[in-house]
């Protein structure tokens, strides 16, 4: 088991990082759609920002603050990873259980030169509210059958799933909301249509410790 402080330098714009949580919607999340996780999130590395990795997200979390817009809210927003990992891992089950994490390195040789574009998307999306958990599922479910949602909300899959369709890295043909959290883990990402220069590296469970 990795930590935090060994993985922090290695850590790139793309990668994701995955979250085994608990509580009622981890566990219907986790339980529905058979797999470990029941968050995923996207690093994002701005130094004009913050010298420290940033983590792209849509969650119920209010007390860190958004880079993009200074704010406090949930839903769409660029937070510390470090406070994220922090604060995720300050909560425990009644078994003393705490979170774990996942690291997945995305390969993409042409991030590089899409970075203005990606700053471009985010911002046009940073803020949109996260959904509740009856229309969560619902838009999930409706992914499955083929329809789009309107994105004026974005669940967790979604968005990094949306972001990766502006960098190319899925097909537009993609619905965004028919991805669940747990397809970004090794049993399940194969199925989705990377584009054929880009891939997810294996995953690398650690810790939050620095």
């Amino acid at each position: 088991m990795k930590t935090l402080k060994e993985i922090i330098s290695y850590l790139s714009t793309g990668d994701l990082i995955l979250f085994h949580g608990f509580g009622i919607e981890s566990e219907i999340i986790e339980f529905v759609d058979d797999s470990p996780y029941s968050h995923v999130a996207m690093v994002m590395k701005f130094p004009e920002l913050s010298k420290q990795p940033l983590l792209w997200s849509s969650d119920e979390i209010t007390t860190l603050k958004d880079f993009l817009n200074d704010g406090l809210h949930p839903g769409v927003h660029l937070m510390d990873l470090q406070s994220v990992l922090d604060l995720t891992a300050s909560r425990t089950n009644k078994k003393g259980q705490h979170y774990t994490y996942s690291w997945r390195k995305l390969d993409y040789s042409k991030l590089p030169d899409l970075m203005p574009q990606l700053e471009s998307f985010m911002r046009s999306v940073d803020g949109r509210a996260f959904p509740t958990l009856e229309n969560m599922a619902k838009n999930y479910l409706e992914g499955k059958e083929g329809k789009r949602a309107n994105q004026k909300t974005f669940f967790c899959s979604q968005l990094a799933t949306n972001t990766y369709i502006h960098l190319g890295i899925f097909p537009e043909t993609l619905i965004d909301n028919s991805v669940a959290p747990g397809d970004y883990g090794d049993k399940k990402s194969p199925k989705l249509p990377f584009a054929k220069d880009a891939n997810l590296q294996p995953e690398v469970p650690f810790t939050h410790t620095v």
